[in-house]
């Protein structure tokens, strides 16, 4: 696993799921860098104290799902208002939950 392959990835899942970056101080690119440094690191970290492949896999997979629940919330609180529930709905839909 590599920045760049895990980089990489990130593009092909935008692809399908893009992500508004508005007019934040970070561009997609950078983000996806960070990121991807980030859990190159994590995982060398993990390595370093002896965790197998497999435990290291399940760590990252905890990573992931916290982060998409955290994002759930986010989405959440922003399609809360009652003029928000059409929204709410589509991008429940998008998301497969409906």
């Amino acid at each position: 696993m590599t920045p760049q392959s895990v980089e990489s990835l990130i593009a092909e899942i935008e692809a399908e799921d893009r992500i508004d970056f508005g007019d934040l101080a970070i561009g997609e690119h950078e983000a996806r860098r960070l990121m991807a440094q980030h859990f190159c690191a994590i995982d060398r970290k993990l390595a370093e104290h002896g965790m197998t492949a497999e435990a290291r896999l399940e760590v990252m997979a905890a990573i992931a799902a916290h982060t998409m629940v955290e994002n759930l919330v986010l989405h959440l609180g922003r399609l809360r208002g009652a003029a928000a529930k059409e929204d709410f709905r589509t991008w429940m839909r998008r998301h497969g939950m409906s």
